[in-house]
């Protein structure tokens, strides 16, 4: 049997203060005749049935004008098909117009949003900015062990690992803290090994700490196909929330700019949920977004297991939510 690893980050830096040395390079005048290729990048099948979303941040060196980037990558979550896909995608960049001689960076970063709009459920690619510069990540790779004796085919096949890690400094390793685990000895040892290669280079010393949520889910190629957190709105979300009434709440929704979106990413119960505002941020709705963050689905182990780190967009109508 083998197993594959696959790391989901949650990013959760804001406010990070960077180093002016540190800052990606300038654009220059040759990257003006950018040209892409003519094929757009395809959303990895598996990755789109399970709406899994990632993020990478490639930088792109060209040295001639018909040649294909060298592609070094910075900074990655999702999937390792997302990786792969989007590395290939970028070789196809060329910068006809490059002088002979010349040598041109270019930092681009590739977006996969899962969505339940079909016209969202792709890719989006832009140039770089923010808190997104600053993290470094090890390459994407893969957890893969033989097991070939009855003994080794007895033990746990999956498990689900959430670390998180905080910065100091931006040379040195994360503090590495474990949330949540339920994998077998090998597969934590490897995912606290590759946890502990993030880094955050532009962070000005002292100015930390700064954490980030990493999720890692181990699965057996032979494990049946995993939950989805699908898209929904406010009503069907707390239909789903267990004991939502708890603690006694009363939110006017029409005073937070509505209708809006949210995204919400599960972490509990392991620890608090990642809900950011989708579009412009509205001072309003802090409080009920805080809420929000305390929620936990009303689910089996099994299913917190498959859907901790997932994901998904809450529609938030106009109205009064009171319990």
């Amino acid at each position: 049997m083998r197993f594959l690893l696959v790391g989901l980050g949650a990013w959760a830096l804001a406010g990070l203060a960077c180093a002016q040395d540190a800052a990606p390079p300038e654009r220059p005048a040759a990257v003006a005749c950018l040209r892409k290729p003519a094929e757009p990048l395809k959303y990895p099948e598996r990755a789109r049935e399970l709406r899994d979303s990632g993020r990478l941040k490639a930088r792109l060196t060209f040295t001639g004008a018909d040649r294909a980037p060298r592609v070094e990558l910075l900074a990655w979550s999702g999937s390792p098909e997302m990786a792969e896909a989007a590395e290939l995608y970028l070789r196809g960049y060329r910068l006809p117009c490059l002088a002979a001689g010349e040598r041109v960076a270019l930092d681009q970063e590739i977006v996969f949003t899962a969505s339940a709009d079909e016209d969202q459920a792709a890719m989006t690619a832009s140039a770089s900015a923010g808190v997104w510069d600053c993290l470094r990540t090890p390459p994407p790779f893969s957890y893969q062990e033989d097991m070939q004796t009855g003994r080794l085919i007895k033990q746990k096949a999956n498990g689900t690992l959430l670390l998180e890690l905080s910065f100091a400094a931006p040379d040195a390793a994360p503090k590495i803290r474990m949330l949540y685990n339920t994998t077998p000895h090998a597969f934590t040892a490897a995912a606290e090994s590759d946890a502990a290669g993030y880094r955050l280079p532009c962070m000005t010393p002292g100015s930390g700490p700064y954490v980030h949520k990493q999720v890692y889910r181990f699965k057996s190629f032979a494990r049946e196909r995993d939950l989805v957190l699908k898209d929904m709105g406010l009503m069907d979300f707390l239909r789903a929330v267990k004991d939502p009434d708890k603690v006694p709440v009363k939110f006017d929704l029409g005073s937070m700019a509505c209708p809006f979106k949210l995204k919400w990413r599960m972490y509990q119960p392991a620890d608090s949920n990642v809900v950011r505002e989708v579009g412009a941020p509205v001072a309003q709705r802090r409080a009920f977004i805080e809420w929000l963050s305390t929620l936990s689905l009303d689910l089996g182990k099994d299913q917190v297991e498959a859907l901790l780190g997932a994901e998904t967009v809450i529609t938030v109508p106009c109205g009064t939510i009171e319990l």
